[in-house]
């Protein structure tokens, strides 16, 4: 009987938990359509902290719930968030709200990345920095100054040195900033100052996020924290919106329950400031935004993989697969030292095979196959091969996936 009165009772709390996080949806996030992450592949989330939004006819502030506003707003913070699931490396790119961006709307051109969601929702907001970025973008997450304000409160705050005095005022948006330097608990109130404070430049702004978000992680990790969890939630509830379903926001929430900071990597996007028609962009140094993204995002490495032998060989009737597949690799830093047609046509599905007996260099090459082909099939050789580290056997779906490009 008790055995089965504790059933009943976990199967009310989970049934309560999974109404409580059903809630994070809007009903059209519950429709939102986005890539599903294969089975070993990155998984990228889209962070967005919007401003109020704003009643165009008078520009007051709307005081509505954000997820039903007829209204969309500019997103004030834009945040990049990958996470290895084999590795629990979890990369965090900041993009400024002023990156100068292709908007992926064909009426628009380049403009403020800021401008993505209030022209479009989410789904702009998401497509246009896949499009800016190169890389797929599996979920979002978006809140609201109240959102994060509630958050840090329901945590009892977050102890944080600020660097500096900070003080600025915008009546429009409802923002007065009045912060003093030093060592200090921020509430909700003032850590929504600290983060949103960007007198001095939008570079900086972010700078000082990443410094928040580090202090966060410190209080959120803590035992009496995770006590407050369920508090957390409900309250967060009724600010966030997300397209995540609630198995994955607790699936997530457990991975990152295990994530130390030793895993966690950040950093700024690359670039400068630049006046263009009169408007202050934060213009992206190119070059460096793709370095920082095969580094971050893809988890490609040059100087590891330079230290792998790889095969390559073409196992289907299409001419120059093989040779479109090592440049690739070859790009990613790999020594490619044998390009050749597999004894056999017909392979479905590109093989990655390793040769060497080594783990490593096996993953390391599965992961950049992986940013053209989710499904692989991955085999190990029982003997070891002198001459290569892995054996890349290049099938059918290899050539679908570039001619669909």
């Amino acid at each position: 009987m008790a055995s089965l009165c504790f059933l009943l009772v976990a199967g009310v709390a989970a049934y309560n938990a999974y109404r409580l996080l059903y809630s994070f949806q809007s009903p059209e996030s519950r429709e939102f359509g986005l890539p599903v992450p294969a089975p070993g592949q990155r998984v990228n989330f889209l962070i967005l902290g919007l401003d109020l939004p704003i009643d165009p006819t008078t520009g007051a502030v709307i005081d509505a719930d954000f997820r039903r506003s007829r209204y969309w707003s500019r997103s004030d913070t834009v945040i990049v968030l990958s996470v290895d699931p084999e590795t629990h490396d979890v990369a965090i790119l900041s993009i400024p709200r002023d990156t100068r961006v292709k908007i992926a709307w064909e009426a628009k051109g380049y403009e403020k990345v800021a401008h993505a969601h209030a022209y479009g929702g989410p789904r702009m907001a998401v497509r246009t920095v896949e499009n800016f970025l190169g890389i797929p973008i599996h979920y979002y997450l978006r809140t609201d100054p109240r959102g994060f304000a509630a958050m840090v409160d329901i945590l009892g705050g977050v102890k944080l040195e600020v660097e500096k005095d900070m003080f600025y005022q915008d009546p429009y948006q409802g923002l007065y900033i009045d912060l003093k330097q030093g060592l200090q608990v921020l509430d909700g109130d003032k850590a929504m100052q600290y983060t949103r404070y960007r007198q001095d430049s939008d570079h900086a702004r972010v700078l000082r996020q990443q410094k928040f978000l580090q202090a966060l992680q410190d209080e959120l990790f803590q035992l009496g924290t995770i006590l407050r969890l369920p508090k957390l939630a409900g309250e967060l509830a009724q600010y966030v919106d997300t397209n995540l379903a609630p198995d994955q926001i607790l699936s997530y929430a457990w991975l990152a329950a295990r994530i130390s900071r030793v895993e966690l990597t950040m950093a700024a996007l690359p670039g400068r400031e630049r006046w263009i028609g009169g408007v202050c962009y934060w213009e992206p140094d190119l070059p460096a935004v793709r370095a920082m993204v095969e580094r971050m995002m893809w988890g490609i490495v040059p100087e590891k993989n330079a230290q792998v032998r790889v095969e390559v060989l073409n196992g289907t009737a299409n001419e120059g697969l093989a040779g479109r597949m090592a440049a690739s690799l070859r790009e990613q830093g790999f020594n490619v030292v044998r390009i050749a047609n597999a004894p056999r046509t017909g392979l479905r599905t590109t093989q990655v095979i390793n040769l060497a007996d080594d783990a490593e260099k096996h993953r390391l090459v599965v992961r950049a196959v992986r940013r053209d082909l989710s499904e692989l099939n991955l085999l190990r050789m029982n003997a070891v091969d002198e001459q290569a580290d892995v054996r890349v056997i290049v099938g059918q779906d290899y050539f679908d996936r570039a001619d669909e490009r």
